[in-house]
Order: structure tokens, then sequence, then C-alpha cells
């Protein structure tokens, strides 16, 4: 077991850590055999995710529904995109992180209409903050997007750990020299348990 007492900061990504695939996108959007797919969805999404555009993605995504031809919407797309919920169960479980003296922080690669719909929401309010990918003009798996979190919590690097759903993003956290854990999707909100619990957070 790693020598758990050392970590001081926590960081969660929010999709597939915190949060999961609302239901009315997996039915609505997912299920519609005309949505062009999520690799496309994420090809246009990238220059709002690091900042480098922060308007113009409704325009966007209306434009890639009408060249694939699909019938979704782009009032439906936006309905369920915005149906964001965070796990209650794994929110208690940062909790009581936190109740052993370690902060807990999103580390999230987002645009700025998402990052908005999660902070109107409060779904993260418990935390000790967050880092959003566009504020930081920088995204995962980018090791300068670690970096950019450690020099702004003023810790040291061995002393944070750093959850992801997403391989590519744990290789880049340890590129940059913080600890990680990669936490499959499919493991659920029992996935992060025993994280935190390998580490002796929990």
């Amino acid at each position: 077991m790693p020598e758990a007492h050392r970590i001081e900061v926590l960081l969660l990504d929010a999709d597939g850590v915190l949060q999961y695939m609302p239901r009315r996108w997996a039915s609505a959007i997912l299920g519609n055999p005309t949505w062009p797919g999520v690799e496309r969805l994420l090809e246009i999404e990238a220059p709002f995710l690091d900042g480098r555009r922060r308007e113009g993605f409704p325009e966007a995504v209306a434009q890639l529904l009408r060249e694939h031809r699909s019938t979704i919407t782009t009032e439906e797309f936006f309905a369920a995109w915005s149906s964001i919920t965070a796990e209650e169960s794994a929110l208690d479980l940062v909790r009581r992180v936190q109740a052993r003296g370690v902060r807990c922080y999103l580390a999230t690669n987002q645009q700025w209409m998402r990052a908005e719909v999660m902070r109107d929401g409060r779904l993260y309010d418990d935390l000790d903050g967050g880092y959003y990918s566009y504020e930081l003009g920088v995204k995962k798996p980018d090791p300068a997007y670690f970096d950019h979190i450690v020099r702004d919590l003023g810790v040291q690097r061995d002393r944070v750990l750093f959850v992801d759903d997403t391989w590519p993003n744990v290789v880049g956290a340890r590129a940059a020299g913080i600890r990680a854990a990669h936490k499959p999707y499919a493991d659920g909100v029992a996935g992060l348990e025993r994280v935190l619990r390998w580490h002796g957070l929990l």
C-alpha cells in the first residue's frame, strides 16, 4: 500500500468519476441511429475545452447534426447534454476524505457552457474548488494542466493524488510528477471507493 498519509490534495475528474452518463443522454442521443457519434462531437468540442474558442459551440453542434442529417434537434441535444447529476454516493466518499484533512478539487476538461451547467446546479459546492480546462487554457492529458494546479495550490507534487477514468490523463498526471490512479468508467462509485481505500484515504 502507498504512503497514503502523505497525500494532502485529492484531484478528481468529473465525468466517469463523480458523475456518469445521464439516462436522458443515453436514450435521446446515443440511442438515435442518426447520432454522428461521440468521436465527432469531441472533435468539434476540442477548441472549446482548452479555451481557444468560447463562443459558437451551439452553432458547431447544429452544423454537425445537419452534416449528418441527424433527426436530433439542437434543442434536444442540449437538453440531454445539460442533464448532469453528480453521484451522491461518490460525493459522500469525498466528504469522508475531506474529514481526514485532505483538500479535494475537481480536475476536469470542460468548456464554459457545461462548466456553467455544473456550477448553476451547485453539483460540487462541497468540494474545495475546481480546475476547468477552458479557464486554464490547457487540457488533460497535457502535463502543463497539472503543473498549473500544483503551482496554484502550493503543494508538493508527491502529496497529490489524481483520479481519472481515462488512462492517457493518468499518464499525463504522472508525467507532471504527481501520483495518479486509473478508475475505469465501468467500475462506478465502487471503483472510486477501492482507489481511495488503496491509498489510505478512507
